[in-house]
């Protein structure tokens, strides 16, 4: 019953989320036309790009019958609606993004298989593959932009005949390695930010800054003390999980993500092979944002992918949608471009790497094995 009632809210949120994007979504084309000479402040106008709107010479109707040209102003700011930007997709750009998505998964199936050879579970790198791509199908339905990541864990742990639970901790593991990565990389540009005297610019940067910091902070912290003989000793770490109920599944728990430790060597490869993977995510995002008229710098993206793929990993909405429009809409706005844009961003990347892709993976599910094996939802779940 509770299980159910989490489920509700979750869901709820996520609807809460999509009407707020789908409110904030400007579906007709505006221009932002200087009032001055100085170019301050602007008038919104509403109409019609006629053409490409991001050519050199564009023509802009407006609702009253003004036409508007490049031609006769200097200063104007373009920012057209959510359908005439995903018109006008600019197909050479997309399928860069494509590309590098696909590459990503390749570093992705390359890092889990170094993971699961330290935990005594050696699969081939087709095997690895294969089961990532399958993940991807299944986080198009489960709740959170990991939730394929149990339906993962399950079916390596059905292929192995020991080193059950390791195999199924690996998958954690993994992940962890991935979002730590990702936020290694977003404190860096922000680093970069900072230094330039650009964090002030960009509204609620700041916040988000301090976020990233305190997330890597704990992360490190947190991974050493649990990690350290000495100091599990010393606070008590081992007490404390003695007192925990169901103590055979603790200990094995426990025993699966501390065998990392002897493999320090395996753990440093795995997270640099993580930095080019990551690299590759926010390429591709990036790709797709200039394939629909992105005028975001690369190093913008550079913050924004990470910040908004850790979020959205968090299990509060089926694949994470809702979340990661509302987000990549607020930071696109706040690095000033257009809530509209980001929001149609969102969605075409979203559509390439979760649904293009998981798409590949249902139908590898579909002809596999374990498919014809069955996996039941209660082993999903468990």
């Amino acid at each position: 019953m509770k299980h159910t009632i989490l489920t509700l809210l979750k869901l709820g949120l996520a609807g809460l989320l999509i009407w707020f994007v789908v409110n904030q979504i400007e579906t007709q084309d505006r221009l932002q036309v200087p009032i001055n000479s100085e170019a301050a402040t602007h008038e919104t106008v509403y109409g019609e790009f006629q053409g490409d709107w991001r050519a050199k010479t564009w023509v802009f109707l407006a609702d009253d019958g003004t036409e508007y040209s490049s031609d006769n102003f200097g200063h104007e700011i373009l920012l057209p609606g959510f359908f005439t930007a995903m018109r006008s997709l600019e197909i050479r750009w997309y399928l860069l993004g494509v590309s590098l998505w696909g590459g990503l998964l390749l570093f992705a199936a390359l890092r889990w298989r170094m993971l699961l050879t330290a935990a005594g579970v050696p699969v081939s790198y087709a095997q690895s593959f294969r089961l990532t791509i399958i993940g991807y199908f299944f986080n198009n339905v489960m709740l959170g932009s990991t939730g394929g990541d149990l339906v993962r864990a399950v079916m390596v742990t059905r292929s192995v005949e020991k080193n059950r639970m390791r195999a199924a901790i690996s998958v954690i593991v993994d992940r962890l390695i991935g979002l730590f990565a990702l936020m290694v990389i977003a404190g860096t540009v922000l680093s970069l930010f900072w230094a330039s005297h650009r964090i002030s610019e960009v509204h609620g940067l700041r916040m988000v800054t301090g976020a990233v910091y305190a997330l890597l902070f704990c992360a490190v912290l947190g991974s050493a003390v649990y990690l350290s003989r000495r100091a599990r000793k010393r606070l008590g770490v081992d007490w404390v999980l003695s007192k925990l109920p169901a103590q055979g599944l603790i200990q094995k728990l426990d025993d699966a993500v501390t065998l990392y430790r002897d493999h320090t060597g395996t753990v440093v490869k795995a997270l640099l092979l993580s930095i080019p993977l990551q690299v590759c995510g926010i390429l591709s995002f990036w790709a797709i944002g200039v394939a629909l008229g992105s005028s975001l710098t690369l190093m913008e993206d550079f913050v924004i992918f990470p910040v908004v793929q850790t979020v959205s990993a968090l299990p509060l909405a089926p694949a994470g949608w809702g979340v990661g429009e509302t987000l990549f809409g607020t930071f696109f706005r706040s690095f000033g471009s257009s809530f509209t844009l980001g929001v149609a961003v969102s969605v075409l990347f979203r559509l390439t790497s979760q649904v293009g892709y998981g798409l590949i993976g249902g139908l590898i599910w579909a002809t596999s094995k374990e498919r014809r094996q069955g996996i039941s939802m209660q082993e999903k779940k468990s």
